[in-house]
């Protein structure tokens, strides 16, 4: 374990490693010997184990070991167990026991890289099944699931997107609308997570998470868009022109989509403030969020509705136009005017006249 290094990292060997076998070879040969040399127990003094050392394992003095003053800290390490095949009733045997080993380097803040660490020290515990060791980790759970992210990424946002199509259905009750909203919804994600990719971000719990939580912010404005166009055709009558229903719809949607994305981005934006790779993803995310929802519901969005429309009005049949009642162009005004009864002029009095 200690001679694990790669470029992610460098072991700190015997440095960075509490093993207690080391200790307890110091306690054997410090008391095995007859001339026990008091400064050879001095702690001020480093002690180093050469490896090409034989050690010689007795395991009926590990129970002494653990009560001794200097090596008592080790009884958290070690468990033992009462002996099965000694005649001594109080002789006890090792059961079980860990070691910790520390690794520095500035790429394990990288949760792939750390990942790939976990991968080799389980590859290393592999090769001795006869202890049944296992490791630990404490990222451990969320670095295993680095393997199964690209799955579990498209599948929750695959999930969400679905959920999110429902709701626009409940309030829209239009599949042409819902199926392009959700397509812009779907176009937004994949350009987050190619653009994420092509600025070094690495597909991890918190890029999914934060790519979660973006779908909400990227079904706003297509959702808007969407309505307000559906609403002009349920307004304006099913054979309104295309261009009049996209100006009605830009006209109450296009300038506060704006403001909030400014508003959006500059709120964002304060979490920069803080050194944490965690707020740092969260920003990238959702600006691209932001800039993407902002295009694809202001620009392509009404592109896409006013060209399909437009191929469905130019295939229109051709007495329909003609079969269409002409009204008056008026506004809501002339129209509450219009609809006031107005007494009609007569020269027949209802007296008589002097």
């Amino acid at each position: 374990m200690e001679s694990i290094n790669g470029t992610w990292g460098e072991g700190w060997g015997e440095l960075g490693t509490k093993y207690f076998i080391r200790d307890y070879d110091v306690f054997q040969q410090s008391f095995g010997s007859e001339d026990e040399d008091e400064d050879f127990m001095d702690e001020d003094k480093p002690v180093t184990v050469h490896s090409d050392d034989k050690m010689t394992y007795r395991e009926d003095e590990l129970k002494y070991f653990l009560k001794w003053p200097e090596y008592d800290f080790w009884q958290g390490f070690v468990k033992l167990r009462n002996a099965t095949n000694s005649t001594d009733p109080e002789a006890e045997e090792l059961d079980r026991f860990f070691f910790t080993t520390g690794y520095h380097g500035d790429n394990l803040t990288i949760w792939t890289q750390r990942g790939e660490m976990l991968r080799a020290w389980r590859n290393v515990v592999d090769k001795y099944p006869d202890f049944g060791a296992s490791v630990y980790h404490e990222d451990g759970v969320y670095l295993d699931l680095i393997d199964n992210m690209p799955t579990d990424t498209w599948q929750s946002v695959l999930g969400t997107l679905v959920c999110m199509a429902l709701v626009c259905f409940v309030f829209l009750n239009n599949l042409f609308t819902v199926a392009i909203a959700s397509l812009s919804v779907l176009s937004i994600c994949a350009g987050i997570l190619g653009i994420l990719s092509w600025w070094h971000v690495d597909l991890d719990p918190i890029t999914m998470a934060a790519m979660i939580i973006s779908i909400g912010f990227s079904v706003d404005i297509p959702a808007h868009v969407s309505y307000h166009y559906y609403q002009a055709s349920i307004q304006e009558g099913p054979m309104s022109p295309p261009s009049s229903r996209l100006a009605n719809c830009l006209s109450s949607v296009a300038f506060p989509a704006l403001q909030a994305a400014l508003s959006t981005i500059l709120c964002v934006c304060s979490l920069l403030f803080v050194n944490l790779y965690m707020a740092e993803v969260f920003v990238k995310t959702m600006v691209l969020c932001v800039v993407l929802c902002n295009l694809h519901g202001l620009v392509f969005l009404p592109a896409i509705l006013i060209l399909l429309d437009s191929i469905r009005w130019a295939c229109r049949p051709k007495g329909a136009a003609a079969q269409r009642p002409k009204q008056p162009n008026t506004n809501s005004r002339q129209k509450q005017k219009a609809a006031k009864v107005q007494p009609e002029k007569t020269t027949v009095t209802d007296r008589p006249e002097i």
